[in-house]
Formats: structure tokens, C-alpha cells, sequence
């Protein structure tokens, strides 16, 4: 069991992802009518219980169910059977965290059904965040934030498996099969993904699929797939000037080497290059504009 703990970043440079609270313990009643102050994922372990929020009273979550809520909304809840209740759960806030609930199409006050793999892997990742301050003050603060990052990509995977599955190959020619891929790899750059899988999500063989995603768009699979990550590095730099390069290379599903390498290659410059020439443009322009 893991007691409620409050976390503080006063004086740490503001992450897209922050982490607020953690705990995993015998849940009792809560009355919060004004809601809680962040994001929230609560994960039932044991148990079962039930919440009454805006506009969706009685929703019930019991073991391997979990809920996201957003902050702000009224909520009470509590356990419904004599067993005990067990909820892990943790609070999030961050310039990012809308944005990023909602390109992940994270469905919002309603229970999301997990395994029990997934179950223990989510258990060992709230042990981690949980922990996360006993290391120095911006480790911390950055390991953090790139775990509830990959956190809620896991509960993306969980929550679009076996849904958006790609045209079936009688009845989609080549070029929708492809686009079905290259969407594919738009939800999950940031994931560990190989071309067999990708290939794979549209019925493809690993081969027969670069043969013909090279036909329509004139590149190897591979090529694409690490452009969009560099993209996306490179949006994450301009946006947040704090975040850390080794965690925007996480973020985008690369190792920081290789990342910073292949990111000098494409932009001409390195992503700690990239981004403070970026911020000096935005600065002279604003200036430029004030005139």
C-alpha cells in the first residue's frame, strides 16, 4: 500500500506533464464538490466501488477498471461491498496534458476495462511514480513526467485495441491500406513499434508493405515513420522551452543518441540548437511586432 502523497515543484522548470499526487491504498468515501485541482487516473486493484459525477451518477468501478477525470469536476465516491476498496491513483497537470488526453482519444468518466498484465504492469508504475521523489529534485521531476507520459500511452493501446482497425485487403485497394499504416504510425510514433507490426495492422508482410508504401510515397516506411518522430521532437522543442531533450527523445519513442544524431542530419542543427534559435526568432518577431 502506498499512502497519499502531494508532490511539489516549486523552483523546477514547468514540464508539458506534471506530476501533483500519487497513492495506492483502501479507498473510504469522498465528498469533493468542487472536484479535484488536476487531471486524475484512479485504477481499482481490489474491490468495488462507485462514483457520482456531473451528469453520470452510479458509475461503478471494480477490480482491473480504471477511470480518467479531469479537474474541476464535482465528484463523490465510495466503496459499495464489504470488501475493501483498494484504488491507486494519480493527479496530473501540465501545459500539455489536454492536448495530449485528447490526441490519444483517452475516453473521459466512464470505467476502461484492463487485463491482469496490465493490471501488475500499471501497479509497478505507480510504485515508480510514487518513489519518484526519493531521487534528486530534476531527475525526479523529469523521470515523472515521462512516466505518466507512457502511462497514459499504455492506457491508449489498452483502449483502441481491436478498435480502428485498418480496411479489411478485399475491400480496400493499395493506396487506402497504406493510409490506414501511415495513421497507424501517427498513434503510435511514440511507441516501440517495428515495421512487421505497422505491416501487420494493415495485412501486409513486412516486405510486400515497403514495396508498396515506396510506390505511393516515394520513401521506405522507415523513413517516414523517423521523419514524424523528428516532427514531432521538434514541435515538442519549440513549444516547451524547459523540457529537457533527453526526455522530448523518450517522448518520441527514440534513444536520445540516436535522436540528437538524426536530428542534426535533418534540421541542420541540434535539437538544444534547434530550439534556442527557434525561441530567439519568436522573441525578435514579437519584438519586431511591438514596434
Amino acid at each position: 500500500m502506498l499512502p497519499f502523497k502531494l508532490f511539489h515543484h516549486h523552483g523546477e522548470p514547468e514540464l508539458p506533464v506534471t506530476m501533483y499526487s500519487c497513492g495506492l491504498h483502501i479507498q473510504h468515501a469522498l465528498h469533493r464538490p468542487i472536484g479535484y485541482p488536476t487531471f486524475q487516473c484512479m485504477i481499482c486493484f481490489s474491490g468495488e466501488g462507485a462514483f457520482s459525477l456531473e451528469n453520470h451518477s452510479g458509475l461503478k468501478l471494480a477490480r482491473g477498471e480504471l477511470l480518467l477525470l479531469p479537474g474541476g469536476v464535482a465528484h463523490d465516491y465510495g466503496p459499495t461491498s464489504p470488501d475493501p476498496w483498494v484504488l491507486g491513483y494519480v493527479g496530473f497537470d501540465g501545459s500539455l496534458v489536454k492536448s495530449l488526453v485528447d490526441s490519444l482519444h483517452l475516453p473521459l468518466l466512464q470505467a476502461i476495462a484492463v487485463n491482469e498484465h496490465e493490471l501488475d504492469q500499471i501497479e509497478a508504475e505507480l510504485h515508480e511514480l510514487w518513489h519518484a521523489d526519493e531521487r534528486g529534485l530534476e531527475e525526479s521531476h523529469r523521470l515523472a513526467s515521462v512516466k505518466i507520459y507512457s502511462l497514459l500511452v499504455l492506457i491508449a493501446s489498452i483502449v483502441h485495441r481491436g478498435k480502428a482497425s485498418p480496411p479489411a485487403r478485399r475491400d480496400a485497394g493499395p493506396e487506402e491500406l497504406i493510409r490506414a499504416s501511415v495513421q497507424f504510425m501517427e498513434q503510435h510514433y511514440m511507441e516501440d513499434i517495428s515495421l512487421a507490426n505497422i505491416a501487420a495492422a494493415v495485412g501486409y508482410s513486412k516486405q510486400h508493405f515497403q514495396r508498396r508504401f515506396k510506390q505511393i510515397y516515394g520513401m521506405r516506411p522507415g523513413q517516414y515513420l523517423q521523419r514524424l518522430r523528428l516532427l514531432k521532437g521538434a514541435q515538442l522543442l519549440e513549444v516547451e522551452a524547459e523540457l529537457p531533450v533527453g526526455a522530448v527523445a523518450e517522448m518520441v519513442g527514440m534513444e536520445l543518441n540516436y535522436f540528437v544524431r538524426r536530428f542534426k542530419r535533418q534540421y541542420g542543427m541540434t535539437p538544444a540548437k534547434y530550439r534556442a534559435h527557434h525561441h530567439t526568432f519568436v522573441s525578435g518577431e514579437r519584438v519586431g511586432s511591438l514596434d
